[in-house]
C-alpha cells in the first residue's frame, strides 16, 4: 500500500517529523496492520515528492521507539506485538487551585520586590555566564561551591558572631530541601519537636517526610522547658532571635536552659531556625544561640529569603562537625540542589560589597513601612490595639480590644479585600486562648501609599470595635 500524506509548514515542524508522527498515529491506530512492509525509500520519496534522506530519518526515529523492524534487504516491517490502550476522553480535569489575591495583603513571606539592585545584579549574572563559568561547570561539590561556602562563613562571623568553618556548611535550595536533609541525617527514629505556634510548614515537612514530630508549647519566654523535658524529644527546631510569629526573643537564662537540656544527650540536636535576624531596628542584633554553643550540638540554619527574596531559593546550614562526618560518610551520591550560576552569583554579589549595601538599605527602607503602618493603625485605633514585637523582624503583632473574635476581625477585613492574619492561624495542636484577639502584620513588600490606604479601609472594616 502506497503511504499519502499532505505536509504543512515546515517552519512550524520539519518534514522528516510530520512524517514520523503521521506513520507513528496510523500504527498506533491499527491502520498500518502488524508485519505490514512499509514503501521503500526510493518508492515513497518519489509518491511524495520529497528527499529519501526524509524518509529515512522518519523511519530511523520510529524504528528507535520500537514501532517498526528493519530487514536487511527486504525493508521495514511494522511490529508484530504492538497492542496500544483504547485511547479515551478524560472525564474529569484537574481544577487548577483558586487563589484569592486581596487589594492589600498583610502576608509575611515577601519583601520589597522595587528597590531590589536589578541591573548590577544582572550584570554581575552576566559577567559570571561570560568569565568565571567555565571554571566551575563541572563542579558538583554535594556541600555546595567551596568559595560561596567561604563567603557565607564570613558573613556569618561577621553579622552573627558565628565561627564556622566552609566544611561544616550545606547549602540548599530552600528549607524544604535541607529538612529533608537533617531527616535523613538525624535519623526517623528522632523525636523532634517545633515550637506551637510557629511556622507551621516546617512541622509539615518533618511530618511529609517520615519523621516523628510533636510540639512544644512557648512561655513569655519561648520553648516552655519544663513541657519540653516532659516529651523525651531527641531535636527542637526553633527560632530564638525572632520567635515566628509571636516575635518573642528567647533570653539568655532560657538559652543557657536550652543548651542544658540539648548537652544531657549525646544524641540530642537543637535546629536553630535565624529566618530574619538580619533585621533589627532598636540596638544590636540578638546574638545567635550557635556563639554560645560549646559542646557544638546547635544545628544553625538560614537563608537569603528575606535578606534578598525567597524565590532565589538558597538556604544554608551549618552542620556541627559529628555531623559532618555523617554527612561525608553517608551522603556523597547527593547533589546540591542550588544551580552552579545562582552560587556564584551570590559570592560575587557578596564579595562586591552590593550585599552589605543592599542590606543596609533594606534596613531603612523596611523601618520607614514598619514607623509607618504603626502610625496609621495607632491613628485609625489608637488605645484599641497594643503593638508587639516590632523591634525586629518584618512582622509584628497587632492585639485589639474588642469584643469581636479573630476570625470576626479576618473575615470584616476580607470583605474590604484586606488579608489579616490571626495569631491563632499558626498553632498546630494547642491553641493558647488570650483576653483579645492577635492578629499579625507582615509590611515588607507593601508600598508607603498602599499602607495608607490599607488602614484606612481597615477601619472602615472593624468600625464595630
Amino acid at each position: 500500500m502506497m503511504i499519502t500524506f499532505y505536509f504543512g509548514d515546515t517552519k512550524d515542524m520539519p518534514m522528516y517529523e510530520q512524517l514520523y508522527k503521521y506513520l507513528k498515529e496510523a500504527i498506533e491506530n491499527n491502520e498500518l496492520h502488524a508485519d505490514e512492509k512499509l514503501p521503500s525509500k526510493r518508492k515513497l520519496a518519489a509518491h511524495l515528492k520529497i528527499s529519501q534522506t526524509t524518509i529515512e530519518t522518519a523511519y530511523m526515529q520510529l524504528l528507535a521507539e520500537g514501532y517498526i523492524r528493519s530487514v536487511p534487504k527486504v525493508g521495514y516491517f511494522v511490529l508484530s506485538h504492538l497492542v496500544f490502550p483504547k485511547k479515551r476522553k478524560v472525564k474529569e480535569t484537574i481544577k487548577k487551585k483558586e487563589v484569592v489575591t486581596y487589594a492589600y495583603d498583610f502576608k509575611t513571606n515577601m519583601v520589597d520586590a522595587d528597590d531590589f539592585p536589578y541591573q548590577k545584579y544582572a550584570k554581575i549574572e552576566r559577567e559570571i555566564i561570560l568569565d568565571k563559568l567555565s571554571k566551575s561547570i563541572n563542579k558538583m561539590d554535594y556541600f555546595g561551591l567551596y568559595s560561596f561556602r567561604e563567603k557565607i562563613a564570613d558573613i556569618l562571623f561577621a553579622y552573627r558572631g558565628i565561627e564556622a568553618a566552609p566544611e561544616q556548611i550545606v547549602i540548599g535550595s530552600g528549607s524544604e530541601h535541607l529538612i529533608s536533609l537533617l531527616v535523613l541525617l538525624l535519623g526517623r527514629d528522632k523525636l523532634i519537636l517545633t515550637e506551637d505556634p510557629s511556622y507551621i510548614k516546617n512541622y509539615l515537612l518533618y511530618k511529609e517526610y517520615g519523621a516523628r514530630v510533636d510540639v512544644c508549647d512557648l512561655d513569655d519566654q519561648g520553648m516552655s522547658i519544663d513541657q519540653l523535658k516532659s516529651l523525651s524529644a531527641d531535636v527542637i527546631h526553633i527560632t530564638p532571635a525572632h520567635q515566628y510569629p509571636t516575635g518573642i526573643i528567647t533570653p539568655i537564662s532560657r538559652r543557657i536552659e536550652l543548651l542544658d537540656w540539648v548537652n544531657e544527650n549525646d544524641h540530642r540536636y537543637i535546629v536553630e531556625d535565624d529566618y530574619d535576624s538580619e533585621f533589627r531596628f532598636t540596638g544590636n542584633p540578638i546574638p545567635a544561640l550557635k556563639v554560645l554553643d560549646e559542646f557544638d550540638k546547635v544545628i544553625y540554619m538560614n537563608s537569603f529569603s528575606k535578606s534578598i527574596s525567597p524565590s532565589i531559593r538558597v538556604s544554608f546550614m551549618v552542620l556541627p562537625r559529628k555531623l559532618v562526618k555523617r554527612y561525608q560518610e553517608s551522603f556523597s551520591y547527593f547533589s546540591c540542589s542550588v544551580p552552579i550560576t545562582t552560587q556564584l552569583a551570590l559570592q560575587a554579589f557578596i564579595e562586591s560589597n552590593e550585599f552589605e549595601k543592599h542590606l543596609n538599605r533594606m534596613k531603612n527602607i523596611y523601618k520607614n513601612k514598619r514607623d509607618t503602618l504603626i502610625k496609621f493603625l495607632n491613628l485609625h485605633f489608637g488605645h484599641r490595639i497594643s503593638i508587639k514585637g516590632s523591634d525586629a523582624g518584618l512582622h509584628f503583632l497587632v492585639e485589639i480590644k474588642t469584643d469581636l473574635k479573630e476570625d470576626q476581625l479576618i473575615e470584616l477585613a476580607k470583605k474590604q479585600s484586606i488579608r489579616v492574619y490571626g495569631l491563632g492561624e499558626y498553632y498546630i495542636k494547642r491553641i493558647k486562648r488570650y483576653p483579645y484577639p492577635i492578629l499579625i502584620f507582615g509590611y515588607s513588600h507593601l508600598k508607603l501609599e498602599d499602607i495608607e490606604n490599607a488602614c484606612v479601609y481597615l477601619r472602615q472594616a472593624w468600625k464595630e470595635i
